[in-house]
């Protein structure tokens, strides 16, 4: 027998090897979260999970359960279903439900609403380092339903999600909500998702060096409206493609997109407008209002009840003399 003995101590020799050598994603863990398990809130998971860690939560209703995840390379995920993170008063931290400042966050299945804060900019969520990739998430009843900070080294992908009705009363504190609110950041990507119900605020509004707004739904719902479905109002690179784009007689103002409206802040800038769907239910409306020097391309869009498809921009104390002929003369 003594013969095997430099066999099985290789083989531990290989095994402890292979143990030390692996990846440390190998080691990661699944945090389970729910009523039938040891952690009963999405925030025990969140505070105990490391990097590249996943985070199962069941569905159900989590009630004013709030975190901030700095973790990188994690995903929370809901099961069976939507995992429903509902705030009810306050947000604690006063910034969003969920929080985040890791690297490549993932979260799926996830739905959020009720975000409240003194400052009236409740969000769902609110990214303000790293990267973060929303698929499949509804944000609704929020002041804002998904907001970023102004970080010019983050990137947001938004995927197969839904954002409903993320408002607040404008005539009582005098503060717009977004849809979605993405400030200068890298990049934000949008892509076969919905925006809808937004009320003087935009539909969805990026400051973004890169914008990709694709195969998505953005459209007004009841007597009061949004103001654009799609604001960039610094510029940057923009791609709008195959978006179905609707304008109800309730909206506060009469252009569906609006490009540099505030200044443009980057140093690359390009617009393209191709393959949408523009339908306006009310009076004469613009594609695009264009306040900038940039040369859009704009082309294969299919509108219904659009006048024309570009006017120049306005200054915020009113039409120049110029712009008045110029709105004159389309309007003929």
């Amino acid at each position: 027998m003594r013969k095997f003995f430099p066999h099985i101590f290789n083989l531990f020799t290989l095994a402890a090897m292979i143990f030390f050598m692996a990846p440390v994603s190998a080691m990661a863990k699944i945090w389970l979260v729910g009523p039938d398990f040891q952690l009963k809130s999405p925030s025990a998971a969140i505070r105990r999970a490391m990097d590249g860690d996943t985070i199962k939560i069941m569905a159900g209703l989590y009630e004013n359960d709030y975190a901030v995840i700095s973790q990188n390379n994690i995903t929370l995920i809901g099961m069976n279903g939507f995992a429903q993170l509902k705030s009810s008063r306050s947000v604690r931290g006063g910034k969003a439900i969920w929080t985040i400042n890791g690297e490549n966050v993932k979260i799926q299945n996830i739905e959020f609403s009720g975000a409240r804060v003194p400052d009236k900019n409740g969000a769902g969520i609110r990214l303000q380092k790293g990267s973060l990739t929303v698929d499949n998430c509804y944000f609704h009843g929020n002041e804002m339903g998904l907001m970023t900070a102004n970080n010019p080294a983050v990137n947001l992908y938004i995927y197969n999600s839904e954002f409903s009705n993320n408002t607040q009363d404008y005539a009582v504190t005098g503060k717009l909500s977004h849809n979605i609110y993405v400030g200068n950041i890298a990049l934000f990507v949008m892509e076969n998702s919905i925006s809808r119900g937004a009320q003087y605020g935009h539909a969805v509004k990026s400051r973004a060096q890169n914008n990709v707004i694709k195969n998505n739904r953005i459209f007004d719902e009841g007597a009061i409206s949004a103001s654009y479905l799609i604001d960039l109002p610094n510029g940057g690179k923009a791609y709008i493609e195959n978006n179905y784009l609707f304008k109800n007689k309730g909206a506060q103002n009469n252009a569906f997109i609006s490009y540099g409206a505030e200044g443009m802040k980057h140093n690359e800038n390009s617009l393209t407008i191709q393959l949408n769907t523009a339908i306006n239910e009310g009076g004469a409306a613009f594609l695009l209002r264009n306040h900038s020097e940039i040369t859009a391309k704009i082309t294969g869009n299919n509108m219904t009840n659009v006048t024309i498809r570009e006017i120049p921009g306005i200054k915020k104390n009113g039409f120049m003399n110029k712009m008045k002929k110029t709105l004159q003369n389309y309007l003929k």
